[in-house]
């Protein structure tokens, strides 16, 4: 435990350094690019993002959850993440021509050309890059972590600035993905060989459609808005929706790593000594929602500022999405650590049900409700995340044997700390709204933080035992915290 422990908090250190960066980026192209030009690049990174749940065939997540590896699984799994990839590269090229007519926007065959090269790329450091995860080898992780993110914040900006428009995104993530291959070189596990195997491939193959199936459907779900309003609208309002999502999604960029960081190898292990997993996920539900509860509630207070202080004033019709993101957001988090548990105890197919009859209603719902508006393409989003809850229920209850009783106890202490927090960031909102955004963003940055921690004290919250280790050279509070 100590050990994961020391991963997960240079986890945290060393993806909020690259999410920094990433966000600065973000930021900088925000001003260089139009959002037509992010819009063309959303649109095809949202197509080309399914491409890759096809190319993985559930590899990563076999190696992680597997009880025992051999040179001879690895290689196998290697052989096949091999093969997967590049006709996937193939397929992902030869798709560029039609992708393009169908959006009627030329970009997106340049895009998907220089996206595919990647998928040649990829394999000669993902396995490595599993095997870490498995071994809660976060160090070699940060050290390539690093190189990749230094390698996409220097060329994307520099491309960008040289008037590269919508490619300099392109360019930029075929980099990042080679620095990172040629990153993970030096840590390549004594387990693995670069040699390739084709037989073995059964045991694989049989985890390995499973997961696809079901992450293959997550991808469709989480790419559909972008691919169902560039149909109906075009590449300026996903340019808004990418931007106002992305804003929604800023703290999951923070914290989500952290969270997620070895969950699957972690409860494969749990599951395979013989451990119930429902006692696990309730902590591991209790410290995510008492992160992520508070946190969205004040953002949907603080859309219009943060919107106009990060992306400047011509990104403001994008608030009204980051208020129906928050809401969306804070109804899925008690369920993040479901299809993790259910990859772990070897069933990954039944992540396939909730993520499927969401599906269906995120397109029954938008196009529904949409009126030709963002924020009513957002409300039909928001509105298929509350018709979905029921189902995520039933099934970690049928499955995992999460009580509803012992569901909503994991919650109860994270729910009154979001009620405080969003009550104290309605207020500060309010007083400051004649102000800056800059000025609105500091004041909450310097209380809601150390409101949040007396909430936490106060209701004796499980994250307690997590903070507490992260401020013991602050002996005061350290020791306010304990009392």
């Amino acid at each position: 435990m100590n050990t994961l422990r020391k991963s997960l908090l240079l986890t945290f250190f060393s993806t909020n350094g690259a999410t920094a960066v990433q966000f600065a980026v973000t930021v900088v192209l925000a001003r260089l690019l139009s959002p037509e030009d992010i819009g063309v690049f959303s649109i095809t990174a949202v197509m080309v993002s399914i491409a890759h749940l096809f190319r993985d065939f559930g590899v990563g997540a076999y190696l992680q959850q597997e009880k025992e590896l051999t040179p001879e699984k690895v290689s196998a799994a290697f052989g096949m993440l091999l093969t997967s990839s590049w006709l996937i590269a193939l397929a992902v090229f030869a798709l560029s021509w039609p992708a393009s007519a169908f959006y009627g926007q030329e970009g997106i065959q340049d895009v998907m050309q220089v996206m595919a090269i990647g998928f040649a790329v990829i394999p000669f450091g993902a396995v490595t890059h599993s095997i870490l995860t498995r071994e809660y080898k976060a160090t070699e992780q940060a050290y390539v972590r690093i190189v990749g993110t230094a390698a996409y914040a220097i060329s994307a900006i520099s491309l960008a600035h040289a008037g590269f428009g919508y490619m300099s995104m392109a360019w930029a993530s075929l980099i990042n993905i080679i620095a990172t291959a040629l990153g993970y070189l030096p840590f390549k596990p004594e387990v693995m060989t670069w040699r390739p195997r084709f037989r073995g491939w059964r045991k694989v193959m049989h985890f390995g459609a499973g997961a696809t199936l079901s992450n293959s459907l997550e991808a469709v779900h989480t790419a559909m808005p972008d691919m169902m309003l560039g149909k109906l609208s075009g590449p300026h309002d996903v340019g808004l929706l990418s931007r106002g999502l992305g804003t929604t999604n800023l703290l999951n960029q923070v914290i989500g790593p952290t969270l997620s960081y070895a969950v699957l190898p972690y409860l494969a292990k749990a599951h395979h000594s013989g451990q119930a997993l429902d006692q696990h996920l309730e902590k591991a539900r209790a410290y995510a929602t008492g992160i992520m509860w508070p946190a969205l509630a004040c953002t949907g207070f603080y859309a219009q500022p943060l919107i106009a202080f990060l992306y400047g004033e011509k990104w403001l019709p994008a608030t009204p999405i980051v208020q129906w993101g928050c809401l969306m957001l804070l109804l899925s988090t008690p369920f993040s650590f479901n299809g993790a548990a259910y990859m772990a105890i070897g069933r990954p197919l039944l992540a396939v049900l909730p993520t499927l009859a969401s599906l269906i209603l995120r397109g029954a719902l938008i196009l529904w409700l949409y009126d030709g508006t963002l924020e009513s393409f957002a409300a039909g989003l928001c509105m298929a995340a509350v018709a979905g809850y029921p189902i995520h229920a039933w099934l970690q209850h049928r499955i995992l044997g999460v009580s509803a009783r012992a569901f909503l106890r994991s919650q109860y202490k994270s729910f009154w700390v979001c009620v405080a927090c969003g009550c104290v960031g309605a207020a500060l909102a309010h007083l400051s709204k004649p102000w800056a955004a800059g000025w609105q963003l500091l004041l909450a940055g310097l209380i809601i933080p150390v409101w949040w921690l007396i909430c936490l004290r106060m209701l004796r919250h499980p994250l307690l035992a997590e903070v507490q280790p992260l401020v013991v050279r602050f002996p005061r509070l350290a020791g306010w915290l304990q009392a």
